[in-house]
């Protein structure tokens, strides 16, 4: 995301600012949501963050979301919630899957209409 280049191994230091200011951001946005401090979030800190971020999604699939990132945390520590580093990643992936909503969704009406192959395509690319 930060690197002028998609092939480079390493980021230029004005990169790396950039990359800390981000993260820095996102922190204080995490911490706005954790509202019993916990340094974890829980799924209704995680809905609400969404909701001020303007998603309109339905609890279920709130859900879904937050546990196909929380699940990555290894929670078989006792340790409830999403950590920073999973919420950040969550937020960009829905971000990422907006963004490729949006270039279909030419009337701005929450639906679209592709074929089998450029879901797949969108897909594809959404893992790189």
């Amino acid at each position: 995301m930060f690197s002028s280049t998609a092939t480079k191994s390493h980021i230029t230091y004005e990169e790396f600012v950039n990359l800390w200011r981000f993260l820095a951001a996102w922190r204080e946005l995490f911490e706005r949501f954790d509202e019993d401090h916990s340094g974890r979030i829980s799924l209704q800190e995680f809905g609400k963050a969404l909701l001020a971020f303007g998603y309109r999604l339905s609890q279920p699939f709130t859900a879904i979301l937050y546990n196909s990132f929380n699940d990555r945390g290894g929670m078989g520590r006792g340790r409830e919630g999403m950590s920073f580093d999973l919420f950040v990643q969550a937020c960009i992936s829905l971000k990422r899957m907006t963004d490729v909503f949006k270039g279909y969704d030419d009337d701005r009406d929450g639906y679209v209409t592709l074929s089998f192959e450029e879901f797949l395509t969108e897909i594809l690319r959404l893992r790189e």
